[in-house]
């Protein structure tokens, strides 16, 4: 009898071990680089006329790389992708904005695809220094109206970019894509399975990367981003980065703003999900907070 109850202990122990560790390396994989898209080092075979390799540098010294198409209307939009992908995720918005006559600047974060990094992806300070790196770079461009940049971030990108808008006034219109109201609720809700067992796990790997969930949540500074005009874009079946968390950072936005949940889409792809009604979301939101001269200083 008290052999069959050790038995058990050890196999609780060892599923217990196991539901720990898989829960660890999956919230470590979104702080890891991924394999370089080889589309990186060949914008001529994007289909978008014009696009040019380049390159700048963050506070912190590291060279960012990157795509940009030049602007044709005197506007320009900074574009900045998610976890496990480099700016080439991101192809589809490129080829519509550039399209429509706007500056687009594509890169890669510090540690992903073909830009520089140290060590581990933190998502925190030298992210948003190479963020504000794109919008100077951006700024400095001789057919770019530096009062005419307007930014869109999906998932870790967009969780980024609401950080940045709300310190720097440069970002007159932004876009929020499938972005984490809260990392630390993010994690919470991404690993509840097993209660504390998948919770923890995954809360003290995003730690040990250095980054405070809670520290600048977007949920706390979206607010500081009005007046620029604001668009916050969810999936309705987006697993990742729920309904329920996109209207939670659109609540806690200000006017002026708005929210389009995306029907049939996943955490992306939306696209591939509506992409008439994508575009036509797009084009008709930057138009007016760049173009105009409502929102013209």
């Amino acid at each position: 009898m008290l052999r069959n109850i050790l038995v058990l202990l050890v196999l609780a122990a060892l599923l217990a071990g196991a539901v720990a560790y898989r829960n660890y390396r999956a919230a470590r994989l979104d702080f890891e680089p991924w394999p370089m898209s080889a589309a990186l080092h060949h914008p001529e075979l994007t289909g978008v006329p014009n696009l040019q390799l380049v390159s700048f540098s963050s506070a912190d010294g590291l060279r960012m790389a990157g795509w940009y198409a030049p602007s044709r209307n005197r506007a320009a939009i900074v574009v900045s992708h998610g976890t496990n992908a480099d700016r080439s995720s991101m192809l589809p918005e490129l080829r519509l904005l550039a399209a429509a006559g706007f500056g687009v600047l594509a890169f890669d974060w510090p540690g992903d695809g073909d830009s520089e990094g140290r060590g581990d992806i933190h998502y925190g300070p030298i992210e948003r220094h190479a963020l504000t790196a794109a919008l100077t770079w951006v700024a400095g461009r001789p057919e770019v109206d530096p009062n005419r940049i307007g930014g869109l971030g999906f998932s870790i990108g967009g969780f980024l970019m609401t950080q940045v808008a709300a310190l720097d006034p440069r970002l007159r219109a932004i876009v929020i894509e499938a972005a984490p109201p809260d990392y630390e609720e993010y994690l919470r809700r991404l690993h509840r399975r097993w209660s504390f067992l998948s919770e923890w796990p995954a809360y003290w790997a995003v730690r040990n990367t250095g980054l405070v969930p809670g520290r600048m949540s977007p949920r706390e500074v979206i607010g500081e981003i009005s007046p620029r005009p604001i668009l916050i874009i969810g999936g309705a079946l987006d697993e990742a980065v729920s309904p329920a968390m996109v209207n939670e950072l659109y609540a806690a936005a200000r006017e002026p703003k708005s929210l389009w949940m995306v029907p049939g889409a996943h955490h992306g792809g939306y696209w591939r999900a509506a992409a008439d009604d994508y575009q036509r979301h797009l084009l008709s939101f930057f138009n007016a907070g760049l173009l105009s001269n409502e929102h013209a200083p």
